[in-house]
């Protein structure tokens, strides 16, 4: 009787004093958490999980081997539900000892398994340990052989396991195990097959050979089969179950030809002298391709031959300067030549580097006037409509009009030192011996290159 009585008093003592405490023998990373407060739990287990998280893990995929701290790779342990749990271990509701608890702790303590928590960008942690290992899959292509179209072969992907991986480093997060974590590989599968669009390959075939226009106010471009079978989805055409087509093929496509379409402006030249225009200007055009995709991509499904492109026409800029030259106009090196003159200025900004006598282009083949750049460069060009060379040649329009010393024949004979300062060429600018080398060492490739009156 005298047992049974100092047994409960030792019990109703026990719970009395552990009502707001952990279970004793309890223990948390091998670290005591018995009997303890939410408050000391909480601090504790703050500087538990700071350690785990210094810790260091190994992982290995395809004989790469990275070694990261599970701070780096985004796990932690979940405090506020850890506590919790260690607050409930062994307890019937949350308040008395179970018949488990004193079985498991009657010989050692028992450890108890913390809750986890991954950060939010915890998954793009671990794609990025293996990026160059992971290869992506590919759907099946079409090509053009003659008239016929080719499917090549799907091609199926691989990655590390990312999902496997979590869970292996989480187990090696609670454990503190020391060996290195080996990753596994899974395939990632295409998501069309060779099978699925071999079976629109008739329809394909029947829309690339349709004769498409697309259109402007002053350009056709007519589409190869080429460029109608680049632009046709696999994946969309197999979903839909009918010929579709890419938004960024389309994107791409008109980005391509936007060249042939588009036309450079130029400003219009105003003297301030007397205001007068001594250069009217030209309006730029240039492809709206956000515009005429949507058209294209509406035409090309309802089969609509000719496709109208949208342009956007740009307002042509003023510009006052003073005749003569004009110092400062751009930053860096520039070449003025003014035709009124017969003179080509060299500057560095405002800095001047050089005058030279020149001789442009004659009044039935006149120079033409705005703004270019240099964009080839020739130590001795020939011509093959002359059957003359050019020495120190720098093109700024195509290949058509450059700068260069006084023509030369095959035969040796040079155009006399007398025709500078006279309009004669055939619309390039003629500059002297001596003048020509200088102003082709002077300036580079790119170099603006400004022409007026």
């Amino acid at each position: 009787m005298v047992c049974l009585i100092i047994l409960a008093l030792a019990y109703g003592s026990f719970l009395y004093f552990g009502l707001n405490k952990s279970l004793p023998r309890l223990q948390l990373f091998s670290e005591n958490v018995g009997y303890k407060t939410e408050a000391e739990l909480s601090k504790i287990i703050n500087s538990i999980s700071e350690k785990q998280q210094n810790k260091i893990v190994q992982i290995e995929f395809e004989g790469d081997l990275k070694v990261k701290n599970f701070s780096e790779l985004g796990i932690s342990v979940d405090k506020t539900k850890t506590v919790d749990k260690v607050m409930k271990y062994g307890k019937t509701k949350n308040i008395f000892p179970n018949f488990s608890y004193f079985k498991n702790t009657l010989i050692n303590p028992v450890d108890v398994s913390p809750k986890i928590l991954w950060k939010m960008d915890a998954q793009k942690n671990f794609s990025d340990l293996f990026q160059d290992k992971k290869t992506d899959s590919k759907n099946p292509s079409l090509n053009l052989d003659g008239n016929e179209i080719k499917v090549e072969p799907e091609q199926e992907g691989y990655a590390p396991d990312y999902g496997k991986m979590m869970k292996e480093v989480e187990k090696c997060f609670i454990s503190s195990c020391k060996d290195k974590i080996v990753a596994s590989k899974v395939s990632i599968k295409p998501n069309v097959t060779k099978g699925d669009i071999e079976h629109y390959i008739p329809q394909i075939s029947d829309f690339i050979g349709i004769k498409f226009v697309f259109k402007t106010d002053y350009k056709n471009i007519y589409p190869t089969k080429a460029d109608l079978l680049g632009l046709v989805d696999i994946e969309r055409t197999v979903l839909s179950q009918n010929v579709s087509f890419s938004d960024q093929a389309i994107s791409d496509y008109l980005d391509s030809v936007s060249s042939k379409i588009n036309t450079k402006g130029s400003k219009k030249i105003i003297s301030s002298v007397d205001n007068t225009v001594i250069s009217e200007g030209k309006e730029a055009q240039e492809l709206d391709i956000t515009k005429s995709k949507e058209s294209v991509k509406k035409a090309l499904e309802n089969q609509t031959r000719t496709i109208e492109l949208a342009v956007v026409t740009k307002p042509i800029e003023e510009e006052t300067f003073t005749p003569g030259n004009n110092p400062g106009k751009y930053p860096g090196k520039y070449i003025e030549v003014n035709l009124s003159e017969q003179t080509l200025y060299l500057f560095d900004g405002s800095t001047p580097q050089g005058t030279f006598k020149v001789s442009t282009g004659k009044w039935s083949m006149p120079t033409p006037e705005g703004e270019y750049s240099i964009n080839n460069k020739d130590p001795r060009a020939y011509s093959r409509e002359y059957n003359l060379y050019m020495p120190y040649w720098m093109s700024f329009i195509g290949s058509q009009y450059g700068i260069h010393e006084l023509p030369e024949w095959p035969d040796g004979t040079k155009e006399g030192e007398g025709h500078l300062g006279t309009p004669v060429s055939h619309g390039c600018i003629r500059l002297g011996r001596g003048a020509a080398e200088q102003v082709y060492n002077w300036a580079d490739i790119g170099t603006t290159v400004f022409i007026h009156r």
